[in-house]
């Protein structure tokens, strides 16, 4: 991309405004002006497309005060097969927890499944109907989610709450793969120490 540009997720859009986090966790403010082009999925869009949690690349000069003056703001949804890797270069996920969570469903209370991550902290998730749920290329639903199986949730966080957009389940050999990505730091999900939180929903 020609120009420079900065790359995050919104966490605000104001009149003229938009406040940015970028992925090394600070946060920047984007002014809009009537020249500002923005795209959504490669399509001509407008500033109503956008909401707080999409990631977004602005193109734009900074401006003394380190603000940034918005020639172009491109997004995507996120519910296209694989999510793309985001903007954290190098196929990065994001941050555990706040963009992503992987790990081994331990319980299941739908609309809620409980993962025990990779780092052995327990989350409890609570799915909407925009989520979107996967194993391999095909759809799934929430019947086909077993204890034990590995998962990759993609989402973001929305009033300090996680919110998944896409399930995707994996088998034991994609998930052996994706550890090893990981730089191979991670030991076997089950393997939690006994005082892990458990943070078990009641089974209905």
């Amino acid at each position: 991309m020609e120009g420079r540009g900065v790359a995050g997720k919104i966490t605000a859009i104001n009149s003229g405004l938009i406040e940015m986090t970028k992925p090394d966790g600070t946060t920047v403010t984007v002014k809009l002006t009537d020249k500002t082009e923005f795209r959504k999925d490669r399509q001509p869009a407008k500033i109503v497309d956008f909401k707080v949690g999409d990631l977004v690349f602005v193109r734009g000069e900074e401006n003394a005060d380190h603000t940034v003056t918005a020639q172009m703001i491109g997004g995507r949804t996120g519910s296209g097969p694989g999510g793309g890797g985001g903007f954290g270069g190098g196929g990065g996920f994001g941050e555990m927890g706040k963009d992503f969570v992987a790990g081994e469903v331990k319980s299941i209370d739908a609309p809620k499944l409980t993962i025990l991550r990779t780092d052995n902290v327990t989350q409890t998730l609570e799915l909407t109907e925009d989520t979107s749920l996967r194993k391999g290329r095909d759809s799934i639903t929430m019947a086909d989610i077993h204890s034990g199986d590995h998962v990759v949730i993609r989402g973001a966080p929305q009033n300090n709450v996680f919110v998944p957009k896409n399930v995707l389940v994996l088998s034991p050999e994609q998930w052996e793969r994706m550890q090893q990505m990981a730089g191979g730091r991670s030991g076997p999900a089950g393997s939690a120490p006994p005082n892990a939180p458990t943070d078990k929903p009641p089974q209905q």
